[in-house]
C-alpha cells in the first residue's frame, strides 16, 4: 500500500518535476537524441517512476501493478476528480 501511495505521488508531482529535472536530462542526452518539448512532459513521468521505484525498493513496499496504477492515478488524478465532480453536479440537477 506505502509503494501504491508513493507511485501516486510521483504521478502527481510529474507537472513539477518537469522544469528542474526533464529539461537537464533532455540536455544530457546531447544531440544524438533529440527529445521534443511534447516528449518532456513523459520523461518526467519516467523520472518520477523510476524515483517511486527506487523509493519502493528502499522501503522494501509495493509491486509493479501498484507503481503502475498509483502512477496513472496520480497523473490524471485531479482529470478524474474534476470529471466525477461534473458527474456529481449534472445528477443534481
Amino acid at each position: 500500500m506505502f509503494g501504491f501511495l508513493i507511485a501516486v505521488v510521483g504521478g502527481a508531482v510529474t507537472p513539477m518535476i518537469e522544469a528542474p529535472l526533464a529539461r537537464p536530462v533532455a540536455r544530457m542526452m546531447g544531440e544524438s537524441f533529440d527529445v521534443k518539448d511534447t516528449e518532456l512532459r513523459t520523461l518526467a513521468f519516467m523520472i518520477a517512476m523510476i524515483i517511486a521505484g527506487v523509493l519502493c525498493a528502499v522501503f522494501s513496499s509495493g509491486s509493479a501493478l501498484g507503481l503502475a496504477v498509483g502512477g496513472a492515478l496520480g497523473y490524471f488524478g485531479m482529470r478524474l476528480l474534476r470529471t466525477a465532480q461534473r458527474m456529481i453536479e449534472n445528477k443534481r440537477s
